[in-house]
């Protein structure tokens, strides 16, 4: 892929977040989601820092550099997260994937994969909602209207699906989830690259992430060849509990 590292780093931020650049200082951004305190994406060659509307960087952070170091909470942000003497933040980091042009192969699936095309849709209709995705949601997704879906089918349920939870006009994120007593069955590999067939037919560039103690998730990665990007850090404030299923296969 001919872009560079900056340029997708911004990109994935805007796909999941919504994102303002600063002419005046092109490794800082404005958020357009209100709901992170602040993200710092990061790679060998290049870094970005988005903070929450509003939200002003501290005079003490201003020019602070430091070496990628995937894994190791970055100063700056560490910094940035101390200057909150009146919040409660949580800080949660984990690597970002860029799909290459072609996937891996993944093993074949013990169960069928259905993906959202028409017949897809119509199929996902009679099947059994599974508990951990509300009514409206579920709604939304077998529709289309989250964007392209790809699921693995048993017994009339879906126990393993990858979809888009975030997006932009040009890059997709993939969020997937497994139900767990399906877990380790070679099943995430496959919905993923089905969806993956799936939104490269609309989108550019697609992304995944996950968080940093999520083995099964970063295994995922592995077995399609995923091309590592670099990490991404997200400071919230408080405990912010999930709302869409994603990234637990």
């Amino acid at each position: 892929m001919s872009w560079d590292e900056g340029r997708l780093l911004a990109l994935e931020i805007d796909a999941n977040h919504g994102l303002a650049p600063d002419p005046d200082h092109p490794r800082r951004a404005a958020l357009r989601d209100p709901a992170p305190l602040a993200v710092w994406a990061w790679s060998p060659r290049a870094h970005l820092l988005a903070l929450a509307p509003g939200l002003a960087l501290p005079s003490s952070l201003d020019g602070m550099e430091q070496e990628y170091s995937p894994g190791r909470l970055p100063d700056a942000l560490r910094c940035l997260v101390a200057s909150f003497d009146d919040r409660t933040v949580t800080v949660e980091g984990g690597p970002c994937f860029v799909f290459p042009d072609r996937l891996a192969v993944p093993a074949a699936a013990p169960l069928p994969i259905i993906a959202a095309t028409t017949d897809g849709r119509r199929t996902a209709r009679r099947l059994i909602r599974p508990d951990n995705w509300q009514p409206d949601e579920w709604d939304e997704l077998i529709n289309g209207r989250m964007g392209q879906w790809a699921m693995a089918v048993h017994d009339r349920e879906p126990v393993s699906i990858c979809f888009t939870p975030a997006s932009n006009a040009t890059a997709a994120e993939a969020g997937v989830w497994t139900r767990p007593d399906f877990r380790g069955k070679r099943l995430a590999p496959a919905v993923v690259a089905a969806w993956s067939q799936q939104e490269h037919r609309t989108r550019t560039v697609l992304f995944y992430s996950t968080t940093a103690d999520n083995h099964a998730s970063r295994s995922v990665a592995r077995a399609l060849g995923l091309t590592p990007l670099g990490w991404i850090w997200t400071a919230r404030e408080g405990q912010r509990p999930p709302t869409t299923p994603a990234h637990r296969p």
